[in-house]
């Protein structure tokens, strides 16, 4: 469901009971500028994207040939010569 900003600043109690259905859009001049959704749904995008970023990083490491323990002392001398 799209409605504009000034639909959701009039009705916003309205649209926050709405969100359990689905999520609403919230347009300026016919863009998308932002969303209000379900908690439960927004903290289940959360764990998906983390889990997909988890993914790149362990694919990254598989083609540099790089151990995840050879990360962590990479990581771990830097952080040392920062200090």
């Amino acid at each position: 469901m799209n409605i504009s900003i000034a639909e959701a600043h009039n009705r916003l109690s309205h649209w926050l009971k709405q969100v359990h259905k689905s999520p609403v859009i919230i347009t300026r001049r016919g863009k998308a500028v932002g969303v209000i959704m379900d908690p439960e749904e927004y903290e289940d995008l959360r764990q998906v994207r983390a889990y997909l970023q988890m993914l790149n990083l362990s694919q990254v490491l598989r083609e540099g040939d790089l151990t995840a323990a050879e990360l962590y002392r990479a990581a771990h001398s830097e952080l040392e010569e920062r200090t």
